[in-house]
């Protein structure tokens, strides 16, 4: 365990030079006096982002010459982000099939880094950005964090997906120090209920400032405690919580455990073209200096469900312009000014990428199987149905390449992550139904009913 600390902690001090050096400063210096601008100012801003962004996509990126020949588009039509609506909208299967011509010719390679989406909708993207990209997008991370009082040296436990620990060990501990980041690393792959008890007496010697990860990982924390009616000595005073849609019943549930700790959220993405974050009075803004969001009209959905298209400002690497990311929005019915000052455009909800549990044999609920399909490139998309402990239907849409290697890949994988004991069934399909809302349910669970705390007994 030392030794993965200290591999943590040197790992840590690469993470810390790219988010946090002079461009993430200068970034977050700028979006903290931003933050108080007009509605006007900001719209300025984002038309002279659009304008430049625009002008790099039509000199150095195949892609958009093509788009702006065949329409007999030039820059100087594209001045403002409600011209935006000349260019069609970009969609995974494109960047999937043709992510090449959406390279810039202008930059060297030395100054891009590779990356990856997390594959919600069962598919991961393979993307590339400007390492200047990274720093901004932290920028606008920290902004919402020091809204609620957060500095970056203070002490934090995380709740999230990365194999820090392998999965060979099941046993605690399953936490890492990242100590030049004053964090402590939890593997939500070893939060089973054997395990929880250990986890919660770790949770009840440690003194943090706060907790951030997934709404899922940090509310089975917070129901364990409850059901076990233990109270932590030095409960968090924030919970800052992403990459999952958080449910009204897992905040109030996190409230009350955490003795009335804020509880925030943000909505980004790994595409790094969009950001959405909430403020001290609860409503979410849009972060309009990172990207250009359009709420753009479901058809047979309420008026104020909107899908999600974003227009990144920052990543010259890999301009995603009109960037249909996938997921559901709901926009205030009246619109109003929030009563925090800030004059940024409200959402009432964000109803993107709402994740279920699969129960695994030994006790495992895992909330969050993205990565299963990150190096799965071939699939167009995946849906993991239960109805039984022992039982798992996956749903496929095949790519085009598609072979009995990918499947072979995949149940490696879930045997992996899930237990041999799970039988896997392959049900491959032309295209896998969507929820009534519109949105896509990448985990489908007929086990654990979805109850708030106002169905059971207190």
């Amino acid at each position: 365990m030392w030794a993965q600390n200290v591999c943590c902690s040197l790992a840590g001090i690469g993470m810390k030079q790219k988010r946090y050096n002079r461009t993430f400063r200068e970034f977050l210096s700028f979006l903290e006096q931003s933050d108080w601008w007009t509605l006007d100012q900001q719209r300025e801003y984002q038309n002279i982002q659009i304008a430049a962004l625009i002008k790099n996509a039509y000199t150095n990126v195949p892609y958009y010459q093509r788009i702006m020949r065949e329409r007999k588009l030039i820059p100087a039509d594209i001045k403002t982000v409600e011209d935006l609506h000349k260019f069609p909208i970009l969609t995974k299967s494109h960047i999937r099939n043709h992510g090449d011509e959406l390279l810039s010719k202008s930059l060297p390679s030395w100054q891009c880094a590779q990356g990856h989406t997390g594959g919600t909708t069962g598919t991961a993207l393979h993307l590339y950005y400007d390492k200047a990209t990274q720093p901004r997008q932290w920028a606008v991370w920290w902004r919402h964090r020091r809204r609620f009082g957060l500095k970056l040296n203070d002490e934090f436990i995380v709740f999230a997906g990365r194999s820090v620990i392998p999965l060979s060990d099941m046993n605690p501990p399953f936490w890492r120090r990242n100590i030049p980041m004053h964090q402590t690393y939890v593997s939500i792959h070893h939060m089973t209920r054997q395990n929880m008890p250990a986890l919660c007496e770790y949770l009840c010697s440690r003194k943090v400032t706060y907790y951030s990860g997934y709404p899922s990982a940090v509310y089975l924390v917070a129901k364990y405690l409850y059901d076990n009616r233990i109270q932590l000595p030095h409960p968090p005073k924030v919970i800052v919580l992403g990459a999952e849609t958080l449910l009204p019943h897992q905040r109030e549930m996190m409230q009350m455990v955490f003795s009335n700790a804020r509880v925030t959220d943000q909505y980004g993405a790994s595409e790094q073209c969009g950001n959405i974050s909430d403020c001290d009075h609860g409503h979410y803004h849009v972060d309009m200096e990172f990207g250009a969001i359009e709420f753009l009209p479901i058809e047979g959905l309420p008026a104020n469900v909107r899908r999600i298209v974003c227009t990144g400002f920052w990543n010259h690497a890999m301009p995603l312009i009109r960037y249909d990311i996938g997921d559901i929005a709901t926009l205030p019915e009246k619109p109003f000014v929030c009563t925090c000052g800030r004059q940024s455009p409200l959402v009432a909800k964000i109803d993107g990428r709402i994740e279920s549990y699969i129960i695994t044999p030994d006790g495992r609920q895992a909330g969050r199987l993205d990565f299963l399909f990150k190096e799965s490139q071939n699939i167009e998309e995946a849906q993991l149905i239960q109805t039984n402990p022992l039982s798992v239907t996956l749903k496929i849409v095949k790519g085009s390449k598609y072979s009995s290697i990918d499947e072979a890949i995949l149940i490696n994988e879930l045997r992996r992550y899930l237990g041999e004991v799970i039988q896997y069934k392959f049900e491959y399909v032309q295209e896998i139904p969507r929820a009534a809302n519109g949105k896509f349910r990448q985990i489908v669970s007929y086990i654990l009913p979805n109850q708030t705390i106002s169905d059971r007994e207190m």
